[in-house]
Protein backbone atom coordinates (compact mmCIF):
# COMPACT_ATOMS: atom_id res chain seq x y z
CA UNK A 1 0.00 0.00 0.00
CA UNK A 2 1.34 3.80 -0.94
CA UNK A 3 2.40 4.88 2.66
CA UNK A 4 0.32 8.18 2.18
CA UNK A 5 -2.87 6.00 1.53
CA UNK A 6 -1.87 3.39 4.56
CA UNK A 7 -1.39 6.92 6.88
CA UNK A 8 -3.78 8.45 5.68
CA UNK A 9 -6.31 4.99 6.24
CA UNK A 10 -4.82 4.67 9.69
CA UNK A 11 -5.80 8.24 11.04
CA UNK A 12 -9.55 7.83 9.76
CA UNK A 13 -9.84 4.52 10.93
CA UNK A 14 -12.07 3.21 13.15
CA UNK A 15 -12.80 0.36 15.29
CA UNK A 16 -16.35 -1.09 15.78
CA UNK A 17 -16.37 -3.05 18.62
CA UNK A 18 -15.51 0.11 20.51
CA UNK A 19 -17.23 3.12 18.34
CA UNK A 20 -20.91 0.59 18.63
CA UNK A 21 -22.79 1.46 21.63
CA UNK A 22 -26.02 -0.64 22.42
CA UNK A 23 -28.09 1.20 24.78
CA UNK A 24 -31.34 -0.79 26.57
CA UNK A 25 -33.72 1.91 28.11
CA UNK A 26 -37.24 3.12 29.94
CA UNK A 27 -39.00 5.89 30.69
CA UNK A 28 -42.10 7.12 31.98
CA UNK A 29 -42.29 10.19 29.56
CA UNK A 30 -41.04 10.54 25.41
CA UNK A 31 -39.94 13.82 27.08
CA UNK A 32 -37.56 12.19 29.09
CA UNK A 33 -36.59 9.88 26.94
CA UNK A 34 -35.29 12.59 24.61
CA UNK A 35 -33.28 14.28 27.41
CA UNK A 36 -31.78 10.64 27.55
CA UNK A 37 -30.99 10.54 23.85
CA UNK A 38 -29.37 14.19 24.13
CA UNK A 39 -26.78 12.74 26.53
CA UNK A 40 -23.15 11.45 24.79
CA UNK A 41 -22.21 7.90 25.30
CA UNK A 42 -19.32 9.60 28.28
CA UNK A 43 -22.08 11.13 30.46
CA UNK A 44 -24.62 7.90 30.34
CA UNK A 45 -21.13 5.38 31.19
CA UNK A 46 -20.71 8.21 34.30
CA UNK A 47 -23.73 7.82 35.54
CA UNK A 48 -23.76 4.31 35.27
CA UNK A 49 -20.41 4.33 37.46
CA UNK A 50 -22.29 6.43 39.86
CA UNK A 51 -22.94 3.71 42.89
CA UNK A 52 -25.54 6.72 44.20
CA UNK A 53 -27.58 6.46 40.78
CA UNK A 54 -29.39 2.82 41.57
CA UNK A 55 -32.10 3.48 39.83
CA UNK A 56 -33.46 5.85 37.13
CA UNK A 57 -31.57 8.86 35.84
CA UNK A 58 -32.09 12.70 37.13
CA UNK A 59 -34.17 12.92 33.80
CA UNK A 60 -36.35 9.87 34.75
CA UNK A 61 -35.07 7.40 32.20
CA UNK A 62 -33.10 4.32 33.12
CA UNK A 63 -30.37 3.60 30.34
CA UNK A 64 -27.48 0.86 30.58
CA UNK A 65 -25.24 1.21 28.18
CA UNK A 66 -22.62 -2.28 26.60
CA UNK A 67 -20.40 -2.81 23.93
CA UNK A 68 -20.55 -5.29 21.66
CA UNK A 69 -18.06 -8.25 21.44
CA UNK A 70 -18.19 -8.81 17.70
CA UNK A 71 -19.02 -6.43 14.88
CA UNK A 72 -17.58 -8.83 11.66
CA UNK A 73 -20.89 -9.84 10.30
CA UNK A 74 -21.93 -6.01 10.23
CA UNK A 75 -18.89 -4.41 9.45
CA UNK A 76 -16.50 -7.09 8.00
CA UNK A 77 -13.73 -9.26 9.38
CA UNK A 78 -10.97 -6.62 10.18
CA UNK A 79 -13.90 -4.63 12.78
CA UNK A 80 -13.17 -1.35 11.19
CA UNK A 81 -14.86 1.53 9.44
CA UNK A 82 -12.96 4.71 7.59
CA UNK A 83 -13.62 8.11 7.17
CA UNK A 84 -13.93 9.02 10.58
CA UNK A 85 -13.43 11.08 13.74
CA UNK A 86 -14.91 10.79 17.30
CA UNK A 87 -17.57 8.27 15.51
CA UNK A 88 -20.20 6.73 18.06
CA UNK A 89 -22.36 4.72 16.45
CA UNK A 90 -25.60 4.38 19.22
CA UNK A 91 -27.91 1.54 18.91
CA UNK A 92 -30.98 2.63 21.21
CA UNK A 93 -33.27 -0.15 22.30
CA UNK A 94 -36.54 0.05 24.65
CA UNK A 95 -34.95 -2.29 27.44
CA UNK A 96 -38.69 -4.41 27.05
CA UNK A 97 -40.20 -4.30 23.81
CA UNK A 98 -36.85 -3.53 21.77
CA UNK A 99 -37.89 -0.99 19.48
CA UNK A 100 -35.25 0.48 18.24
CA UNK A 101 -33.56 3.46 17.08
CA UNK A 102 -30.13 3.95 15.37
CA UNK A 103 -27.92 6.97 15.40
CA UNK A 104 -24.33 7.69 13.92
CA UNK A 105 -22.29 10.52 15.81
CA UNK A 106 -19.17 11.89 15.26
CA UNK A 107 -16.86 15.32 15.37
CA UNK A 108 -15.22 14.96 11.92
CA UNK A 109 -16.07 12.76 8.57
CA UNK A 110 -13.67 13.12 5.58
CA UNK A 111 -13.22 15.19 2.81
CA UNK A 112 -11.09 15.83 -0.31
CA UNK A 113 -9.42 18.93 2.06
CA UNK A 114 -8.69 16.37 4.22
CA UNK A 115 -5.97 14.54 2.17
CA UNK A 116 -3.05 15.21 -0.30
CA UNK A 117 -4.19 12.15 -2.44
CA UNK A 118 -4.50 12.46 -5.70
CA UNK A 119 -7.28 9.60 -5.36
CA UNK A 120 -10.74 11.33 -3.98
CA UNK A 121 -11.56 8.85 -0.37
CA UNK A 122 -15.35 8.70 0.61
CA UNK A 123 -16.50 7.98 4.45
CA UNK A 124 -17.84 4.46 5.22
CA UNK A 125 -21.88 4.19 5.14
CA UNK A 126 -22.00 2.96 8.95
CA UNK A 127 -25.67 3.02 9.48
CA UNK A 128 -26.47 1.15 6.38
CA UNK A 129 -25.25 -1.69 7.21
CA UNK A 130 -25.94 -1.85 10.77
CA UNK A 131 -30.07 -1.73 9.52
CA UNK A 132 -30.08 -4.36 7.47
CA UNK A 133 -29.63 -6.43 10.37
CA UNK A 134 -32.48 -5.20 12.59
CA UNK A 135 -36.04 -5.43 12.92
CA UNK A 136 -37.30 -3.21 10.42
CA UNK A 137 -40.44 -3.25 11.86
CA UNK A 138 -39.12 -2.37 15.10
CA UNK A 139 -37.20 0.53 13.80
CA UNK A 140 -37.78 4.13 14.25
CA UNK A 141 -37.14 7.06 11.84
CA UNK A 142 -36.67 9.83 13.88
CA UNK A 143 -35.93 10.41 17.96
CA UNK A 144 -39.44 11.51 18.65
CA UNK A 145 -41.27 8.42 17.00
CA UNK A 146 -38.59 6.39 19.47
CA UNK A 147 -38.94 8.52 22.72
CA UNK A 148 -43.19 7.58 21.94
CA UNK A 149 -42.33 4.39 21.67
CA UNK A 150 -40.28 3.38 24.74
CA UNK A 151 -42.81 5.81 26.94
CA UNK A 152 -45.81 3.37 25.90
CA UNK A 153 -43.56 0.09 25.76
CA UNK A 154 -42.36 0.86 29.62
CA UNK A 155 -46.09 1.07 30.52
CA UNK A 156 -47.80 -1.53 27.75
CA UNK A 157 -44.89 -3.98 26.92
CA UNK A 158 -45.81 -7.66 27.68
CA UNK A 159 -43.64 -11.18 27.11
CA UNK A 160 -44.50 -13.00 24.40
CA UNK A 161 -45.62 -16.39 24.47
CA UNK A 162 -46.32 -18.31 27.91
CA UNK A 163 -44.75 -18.18 31.70
CA UNK A 164 -43.27 -21.36 32.64
CA UNK A 165 -40.99 -19.63 35.72
CA UNK A 166 -39.99 -17.52 37.91
CA UNK A 167 -37.49 -16.76 40.12
CA UNK A 168 -36.20 -13.75 42.58
CA UNK A 169 -32.44 -12.29 42.66
CA UNK A 170 -31.28 -9.95 45.04
CA UNK A 171 -35.61 -9.10 45.92
CA UNK A 172 -36.02 -8.88 41.87
CA UNK A 173 -38.37 -11.20 39.88
CA UNK A 174 -37.32 -12.47 37.10
CA UNK A 175 -39.75 -14.60 34.82
CA UNK A 176 -39.31 -17.29 31.59
CA UNK A 177 -41.22 -17.09 29.14
CA UNK A 178 -41.83 -19.90 26.21
CA UNK A 179 -42.87 -20.27 22.40
CA UNK A 180 -42.17 -20.92 19.42
CA UNK A 181 -42.65 -19.68 15.80
CA UNK A 182 -46.14 -20.58 15.03
CA UNK A 183 -47.31 -17.74 17.29
CA UNK A 184 -46.92 -14.36 15.90
CA UNK A 185 -46.15 -12.38 18.68
CA UNK A 186 -43.05 -14.75 19.38
CA UNK A 187 -41.76 -14.85 16.01
CA UNK A 188 -41.86 -10.61 15.60
CA UNK A 189 -40.28 -10.54 18.82
CA UNK A 190 -37.87 -12.98 18.13
CA UNK A 191 -36.53 -10.89 14.78
CA UNK A 192 -36.04 -8.15 17.45
CA UNK A 193 -33.92 -10.28 19.40
CA UNK A 194 -31.77 -11.85 16.89
CA UNK A 195 -29.25 -9.31 16.18
CA UNK A 196 -27.84 -9.99 19.90
CA UNK A 197 -26.52 -13.00 18.88
CA UNK A 198 -24.42 -11.60 15.65
CA UNK A 199 -22.96 -9.30 18.77
CA UNK A 200 -22.05 -11.76 20.96
CA UNK A 201 -21.94 -15.21 19.86
CA UNK A 202 -18.99 -16.19 17.79
CA UNK A 203 -20.27 -17.31 13.94
CA UNK A 204 -23.75 -16.84 15.05
CA UNK A 205 -26.23 -16.94 12.19
CA UNK A 206 -30.19 -16.30 12.28
CA UNK A 207 -32.17 -19.18 12.32
CA UNK A 208 -35.31 -19.87 10.58
CA UNK A 209 -37.84 -18.53 11.51
CA UNK A 210 -40.30 -20.21 9.08
CA UNK A 211 -39.20 -23.48 10.87
CA UNK A 212 -42.36 -24.26 13.40
CA UNK A 213 -39.38 -26.66 15.50
CA UNK A 214 -37.64 -24.36 16.98
CA UNK A 215 -38.84 -23.21 20.58
CA UNK A 216 -37.38 -19.97 22.15
CA UNK A 217 -37.51 -19.32 25.77
CA UNK A 218 -36.89 -15.91 27.27
CA UNK A 219 -36.07 -14.13 30.65
CA UNK A 220 -37.40 -11.07 31.86
CA UNK A 221 -36.92 -8.79 34.56
CA UNK A 222 -40.14 -7.81 36.21
CA UNK A 223 -39.88 -4.02 37.59
CA UNK A 224 -42.20 -2.32 39.53
CA UNK A 225 -41.55 1.40 39.56
CA UNK A 226 -42.48 3.74 41.49
CA UNK A 227 -45.90 5.64 41.00
CA UNK A 228 -47.27 3.44 38.57
CA UNK A 229 -49.56 0.76 39.28
CA UNK A 230 -48.47 -1.70 36.74
CA UNK A 231 -45.14 -3.24 35.90
CA UNK A 232 -42.12 -3.34 33.57
CA UNK A 233 -40.34 -5.93 31.58
CA UNK A 234 -36.28 -5.81 30.81
CA UNK A 235 -35.07 -8.35 28.54
CA UNK A 236 -32.24 -10.73 29.97
CA UNK A 237 -31.32 -12.88 27.90
CA UNK A 238 -33.01 -15.81 26.05
CA UNK A 239 -32.04 -19.36 24.26
CA UNK A 240 -33.50 -21.04 20.62
CA UNK A 241 -33.65 -24.61 21.08
CA UNK A 242 -34.76 -27.14 18.23
CA UNK A 243 -36.53 -30.47 17.87
CA UNK A 244 -35.26 -33.30 15.92
CA UNK A 245 -37.55 -36.13 14.76
CA UNK A 246 -36.75 -39.61 17.01
CA UNK A 247 -38.47 -42.84 15.44
CA UNK A 248 -41.44 -43.57 16.37
CA UNK A 249 -43.01 -40.16 17.91
CA UNK A 250 -40.22 -38.35 19.84
CA UNK A 251 -38.26 -35.96 19.46
CA UNK A 252 -34.65 -35.27 20.75
CA UNK A 253 -33.83 -31.58 21.64
CA UNK A 254 -30.53 -29.48 20.66
CA UNK A 255 -29.93 -25.91 22.28
CA UNK A 256 -28.20 -24.01 19.58
CA UNK A 257 -28.26 -20.11 20.76
CA UNK A 258 -28.04 -18.89 24.22
CA UNK A 259 -27.46 -15.73 25.30
CA UNK A 260 -27.46 -13.85 28.51
CA UNK A 261 -27.15 -9.52 28.07
CA UNK A 262 -23.99 -8.35 29.40
CA UNK A 263 -25.82 -6.34 31.92
CA UNK A 264 -27.04 -9.47 33.60
CA UNK A 265 -24.29 -11.72 33.49
CA UNK A 266 -22.45 -13.39 36.13
CA UNK A 267 -25.82 -12.84 38.40
CA UNK A 268 -27.22 -16.31 38.06
CA UNK A 269 -29.52 -15.87 35.35
CA UNK A 270 -27.95 -18.19 32.60
CA UNK A 271 -28.21 -21.08 35.21
CA UNK A 272 -31.63 -20.11 36.34
CA UNK A 273 -32.41 -20.09 32.30
CA UNK A 274 -30.76 -23.20 31.48
CA UNK A 275 -32.52 -24.84 34.40
CA UNK A 276 -35.92 -23.96 33.34
CA UNK A 277 -35.40 -25.35 29.74
CA UNK A 278 -34.30 -28.41 31.23
CA UNK A 279 -37.11 -28.81 33.95
CA UNK A 280 -39.47 -27.73 30.89
CA UNK A 281 -38.20 -30.51 28.78
CA UNK A 282 -37.80 -33.23 31.04
CA UNK A 283 -41.54 -32.61 31.90
CA UNK A 284 -42.36 -33.52 28.07
CA UNK A 285 -42.99 -37.33 27.79
CA UNK A 286 -42.73 -36.54 23.90
CA UNK A 287 -39.06 -35.49 24.48
CA UNK A 288 -36.15 -38.32 24.77
CA UNK A 289 -32.99 -35.75 26.07
CA UNK A 290 -31.27 -32.51 25.41
CA UNK A 291 -28.04 -31.20 23.89
CA UNK A 292 -26.00 -28.67 23.11
CA UNK A 293 -24.63 -27.57 19.71
CA UNK A 294 -21.21 -26.06 19.94
CA UNK A 295 -21.06 -24.77 23.25
CA UNK A 296 -18.35 -22.37 24.14
CA UNK A 297 -16.12 -23.31 27.62
CA UNK A 298 -18.07 -21.07 30.12
CA UNK A 299 -21.61 -22.68 28.68
CA UNK A 300 -19.93 -26.28 29.31
CA UNK A 301 -19.07 -24.94 33.31
CA UNK A 302 -22.36 -23.86 33.81
CA UNK A 303 -24.30 -26.69 32.49
CA UNK A 304 -22.00 -29.33 33.87
CA UNK A 305 -22.52 -27.62 37.54
CA UNK A 306 -26.18 -27.34 36.64
CA UNK A 307 -26.88 -31.04 35.28
CA UNK A 308 -24.38 -32.49 38.13
CA UNK A 309 -26.41 -30.81 41.28
CA UNK A 310 -29.41 -31.85 39.88
CA UNK A 311 -27.94 -35.86 39.10
CA UNK A 312 -26.41 -35.80 42.40
CA UNK A 313 -29.77 -34.16 44.22
CA UNK A 314 -31.71 -36.89 42.60
CA UNK A 315 -29.23 -39.55 43.91
CA UNK A 316 -28.41 -40.53 40.29
CA UNK A 317 -25.30 -42.35 40.96
CA UNK A 318 -25.81 -43.89 43.90
CA UNK A 319 -24.20 -47.55 44.60
CA UNK A 320 -22.36 -47.09 41.00
CA UNK A 321 -18.79 -47.73 40.88
CA UNK A 322 -15.96 -48.05 38.20
CA UNK A 323 -16.69 -49.85 35.57
CA UNK A 324 -20.21 -48.59 34.82
CA UNK A 325 -21.44 -50.93 31.84
CA UNK A 326 -22.43 -49.01 28.61
CA UNK A 327 -26.17 -50.19 29.05
CA UNK A 328 -26.75 -48.65 32.89
CA UNK A 329 -24.71 -45.47 31.16
CA UNK A 330 -27.75 -45.53 28.27
CA UNK A 331 -30.44 -45.92 31.18
CA UNK A 332 -29.25 -43.20 33.09
CA UNK A 333 -29.23 -41.06 30.10
CA UNK A 334 -32.80 -42.14 28.81
CA UNK A 335 -34.49 -41.53 32.73
CA UNK A 336 -33.12 -37.78 33.06
CA UNK A 337 -33.06 -36.89 29.88
CA UNK A 338 -29.47 -36.10 28.88
CA UNK A 339 -27.47 -36.87 25.77
CA UNK A 340 -24.61 -39.27 25.63
CA UNK A 341 -21.45 -36.96 26.02
CA UNK A 342 -22.87 -35.11 28.84
CA UNK A 343 -24.26 -38.50 31.01
CA UNK A 344 -21.39 -39.78 30.64
CA UNK A 345 -19.19 -36.74 31.52
CA UNK A 346 -21.23 -36.17 34.46
CA UNK A 347 -21.13 -39.70 35.68
CA UNK A 348 -17.25 -39.92 35.77
CA UNK A 349 -17.42 -36.58 37.79
CA UNK A 350 -19.35 -38.00 40.04
CA UNK A 351 -17.34 -41.45 40.30
CA UNK A 352 -14.35 -39.21 40.88
CA UNK A 353 -15.74 -37.25 43.56
CA UNK A 354 -16.80 -39.94 45.65
CA UNK A 355 -13.43 -41.81 45.74
CA UNK A 356 -10.75 -41.94 48.23
CA UNK A 357 -7.99 -41.32 46.05
CA UNK A 358 -5.31 -42.23 48.85
CA UNK A 359 -7.27 -45.11 50.49
CA UNK A 360 -8.93 -46.59 47.75
CA UNK A 361 -6.10 -47.39 45.17
CA UNK A 362 -8.10 -50.24 43.92
CA UNK A 363 -11.18 -48.43 42.88
CA UNK A 364 -9.00 -45.23 41.47
CA UNK A 365 -7.14 -47.71 39.55
CA UNK A 366 -10.35 -49.12 37.79
CA UNK A 367 -11.67 -45.93 37.29
CA UNK A 368 -9.11 -44.17 35.29
CA UNK A 369 -8.70 -47.77 33.02
CA UNK A 370 -12.74 -46.88 32.85
CA UNK A 371 -12.19 -43.41 31.31
CA UNK A 372 -8.99 -44.06 29.62
CA UNK A 373 -11.55 -46.96 27.56
CA UNK A 374 -14.01 -44.18 26.71
CA UNK A 375 -11.00 -42.05 25.66
CA UNK A 376 -9.44 -44.83 23.40
CA UNK A 377 -12.64 -45.17 22.02
CA UNK A 378 -13.62 -41.63 21.30
CA UNK A 379 -10.26 -41.11 19.37
CA UNK A 380 -9.09 -44.44 17.68
CA UNK A 381 -9.55 -43.42 14.17
CA UNK A 382 -7.14 -40.24 14.53
CA UNK A 383 -4.67 -42.77 16.57
CA UNK A 384 -4.91 -45.75 13.61
CA UNK A 385 -1.82 -44.54 12.17
CA UNK A 386 0.37 -44.86 15.60
CA UNK A 387 2.15 -47.33 17.43
CA UNK A 388 0.96 -48.88 20.50
CA UNK A 389 3.06 -47.10 22.43
CA UNK A 390 1.98 -44.07 20.84
CA UNK A 391 -1.28 -44.37 21.44
CA UNK A 392 -0.98 -45.17 24.85
CA UNK A 393 1.36 -42.36 25.64
CA UNK A 394 -1.65 -40.00 23.79
CA UNK A 395 -4.46 -41.20 26.03
CA UNK A 396 -2.27 -41.36 29.45
CA UNK A 397 -1.61 -37.47 28.11
CA UNK A 398 -5.41 -36.95 27.55
CA UNK A 399 -6.43 -38.71 30.81
CA UNK A 400 -4.63 -36.34 32.43
CA UNK A 401 -6.16 -33.22 31.72
CA UNK A 402 -9.89 -35.29 31.71
CA UNK A 403 -9.14 -35.42 35.49
CA UNK A 404 -7.56 -32.24 35.80
CA UNK A 405 -10.55 -30.40 34.59
CA UNK A 406 -12.91 -33.02 36.52
CA UNK A 407 -11.41 -31.86 39.86
CA UNK A 408 -11.43 -28.24 38.75
CA UNK A 409 -15.14 -28.64 38.22
CA UNK A 410 -15.69 -30.56 41.53
CA UNK A 411 -14.08 -28.08 43.49
CA UNK A 412 -17.08 -25.49 42.46
CA UNK A 413 -19.96 -28.32 42.88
Amino acid sequence: MDPSLAATASQWATETNSALYIQLGNADTADAVLKALEKNVAEIKQEADDEDNEDDGEDGADVIQFHPAFTYPIYGEHERVFGYKGLSINLHYAAGSLATFVEVKFQKIITAMESSLPIPLRADNVEAPLIQVLSQPALCQSKQEFANRVAQDTEQFRPPGKKIHEYVRDSILYEVYKGDFSMAAVRQYHERMQTFVLFFIEGAQFVDMGDERWTVYMVFEKLHLEGRSSACYNLVGFTTVYGFYHWPDMRRMRISQFLVLPPYQNMGHGSALYKAVFADISNDLRIVDLAVEDPSAAFDDMRDLCDLRYLLKHNAFEGLRAPVALADVKKLGAKYKLARRQITRCLEIALLRQLDLVRDPEGYREYRLFVKRRIYAQNADQMAGMDADEKKQRVRDAYAAVEEDYHRIIASI
